[in-house]
């Protein structure tokens, strides 16, 4: 069954919302043809591949994320959240992932010949990410809150040190 929600989105009781799991092999697809593959799951973290499969020649790369912000970016938002995805992904998780859509635009093992094409790529990557990803960014809020935490317990080693003096 598919359904708009990333697999293991919680709901407000902690329950997943559709008693499934996020996990390898698990993808969604876009209306305008983009294609989301998980390649991973692992130590809170979500390793992905995103086909973009607008052009004629496909774009692939790989991305990696917090799962909490994994889930939050590519889920249907709430009537509540004001970040409401235009047309939203439809995951799947119990069907293999629709390799011949992705073979069927793309030329098998191509890879840019020039740094022009290159750049060109590395541009429709970027709109790529900006258009699929939504605007806060969970990965670095948890680096911000990290390194916090980590100047807080600095200086309270440094106090400790200086008490026992």
């Amino acid at each position: 069954m598919s359904h708009n929600d990333v697999p293991g989105l919680k709901d407000d009781s902690g329950r997943s919302k559709h008693n499934d799991e996020l996990a390898m092999g698990c993808w969604a697809e876009h209306d305008d043809g983009s294609l989301i593959f998980v390649e991973g799951v692992e130590d809170g973290r979500v390793v992905y591949s995103v086909f973009d499969l607008s052009h004629e020649e496909v774009i692939e790369y790989r991305d990696s994320m917090s799962e909490l912000g994994f889930k939050k970016a590519f889920s249907w938002a709430s009537e509540d959240d004001d970040k409401v995805i235009d047309s939203p992904w439809i995951w799947h998780d119990k069907t293999p992932f629709p390799w011949d859509r992705v073979m069927a635009v793309g030329r098998p093992g191509g890879r840019p010949a020039s740094a022009d094409h290159l750049l060109s790529a590395a541009e429709r990557v970027a709109r790529s990410r900006k258009m699929h990803r939504r605007g806060f960014d969970y990965d670095s809020a948890l680096v911000k809150a990290g390194t916090a935490g980590r100047r807080i317990v600095d200086k309270i080693q440094r106090a400790l040190g200086e008490l026992r003096r």
